[in-house]
């Protein structure tokens, strides 16, 4: 029974040295379990990072960017703006309660 791998990323140090042994796509691939073109693929994609990488490419990470957290004084000032805010409701709900 093959097994079936999901994450084939990790497999591509063992796949190139299978090759460069002298075993196609198709035997590899078999052996775990995976299509030919998806084990000639892989390998297709990790030889245009390499190339990217030799070429001086630099990677970055996809996605919004994590925000920058807030200093000492900025998280005090947050606070602060939030409590005036709740003591502004506060007082507006005992008003139209008919207090104070």
């Amino acid at each position: 029974m093959t097994r079936k791998y999901t994450k084939v990323g990790q497999l591509v140090e063992i796949v190139r040295e299978r090759h460069n042994q002298g075993e196609t796509y198709g035997e590899i691939a078999a052996s775990y379990g995976l299509e030919r073109r998806q084990v000639k693929s892989l390998m297709e994609r990790q030889r245009r990072k390499e190339r990217l990488l030799a070429a001086g490419y630099i990677p970055r990470s996809k996605g919004r960017r994590c925000k920058e957290p807030a200093g000492e004084e900025e998280k005090q000032h947050n606070e602060l703006a939030k409590l005036r805010m709740q003591v502004e409701l506060l007082r507006n709900f005992l008003s139209e309660a008919g207090r104070r």
